[in-house]
């Protein structure tokens, strides 16, 4: 009789249903700090192919240069060059009857942005620029964590790109890209692009 009684109630306990809750939230807290680094990881990629993009075309254009042009071996595009995108823009021994629009441009579509001073300037514009290096900021392609582009600390309104045009080097012109401040290069900043 006293199982007639007896009500047949089933449910979770109140640790059973904190364990689960805490289950969840671990993973949840493992999932969005995997999610926010996919941003860093995505334009650190884009900044090194487009640096890619930007070092090829530079290479090349020393080549057609010194084919086509009759310009000395040692000699790489110069900075209105490349920021023309064209190699028979005036800046340069190489005119129009050297190269056809194809083979004088650097890159078709223009000159790729940097990833990270495009998050900081409002300027596209910007953000594509290529500026010649100065002083110290072209000593070994500069000290990329704490020197922009003209051998001068990082304020944080750096942008675009850093081009040695005596050695074709170019390089990101920016201190920081892990989101915080501009100006700082900290541990979380890659300085090798």
């Amino acid at each position: 009789m006293n199982k007639l009684t007896r009500s047949n109630r089933k449910g979770f306990t109140l640790i059973e249903l904190l364990m689960v809750i805490l289950v969840i939230a671990i993973l949840a807290v493992i999932g969005i700090t995997q999610f926010v680094n996919y941003g860093k990881d995505s334009r650190d990629a884009a900044t090194k192919s487009n640096l890619q993009i930007l070092r090829r075309a530079i290479s090349e254009k020393n080549g057609i240069m010194r084919l086509r042009c009759n310009v000395q071996t040692a000699s790489f595009p110069n900075v209105a060059s490349v920021n023309a995108n064209d190699i028979s823009d005036g800046n340069s021994t190489c005119t129009s009857t050297h190269v056809t629009v194809p083979d004088s441009q650097f890159v078709s579509g223009g000159i790729p942005l940097n990833p990270w001073s495009h998050d900081i300037q409002t300027s596209e514009v910007n953000s594509r620029l290529v500026t010649a290096c100065s002083g110290a900021g072209c000593a070994t392609m500069g000290n990329r964590c704490t020197q922009a582009c003209d051998g001068n600390p990082y304020t944080g309104s750096e942008n675009g790109w850093c081009y040695n045009q005596t050695t074709g080097e170019i390089w990101a012109n920016t201190a920081r890209n892990d989101g915080d401040n501009p100006a700082v290069a900290d541990a979380d900043d890659e300085c090798s692009y």
